[in-house]
């Protein structure tokens, strides 16, 4: 499986991104994000009822709007999944003296204190 990311970046600070998997080349991915894009700007001003694609009521004409419509596209129409990946977390395989294997799971913390 390949995982793919996608993200946007909007004024205002306003950024998400997603992780997609499925079996492809990254040449047929590239196609079907080009045509899921294709199917975004087709809704351009057309007000989406409940129960179509999103359903939020909306006229498809922003930035955020478009990638939730490519995201939802890929993912209900072609079947790509969507991927979480905690980079906090990694487990570490290792073997010990005794011969045997360890698996042992290092979990990033953050502590924030205030320094006076």
């Amino acid at each position: 499986m390949n995982i793919f990311k996608i993200e946007y970046n909007w004024y205002g600070g306003d950024h998400d991104e997603i992780l997609l998997g499925k079996n492809v080349e990254t040449e047929e991915f590239e196609k079907d994000l080009i045509n899921a894009k294709k199917f975004s700007e087709s809704l351009m001003g057309i007000e989406i009822k409940d129960g179509e694609y999103l359903g939020k009521g909306y006229r498809i004409q922003c930035l955020p709007e478009f990638y939730e419509q490519i995201i939802w596209f890929l993912t209900s129409e072609l079947n790509y999944l969507k991927c979480y990946y905690d980079g906090n977390i990694n487990y570490n395989i290792d073997d010990d003296s005794n011969k045997k294997i360890e698996i042992i799971k290092v979990k990033k913390k953050i502590e924030r204190s205030e320094i006076k």
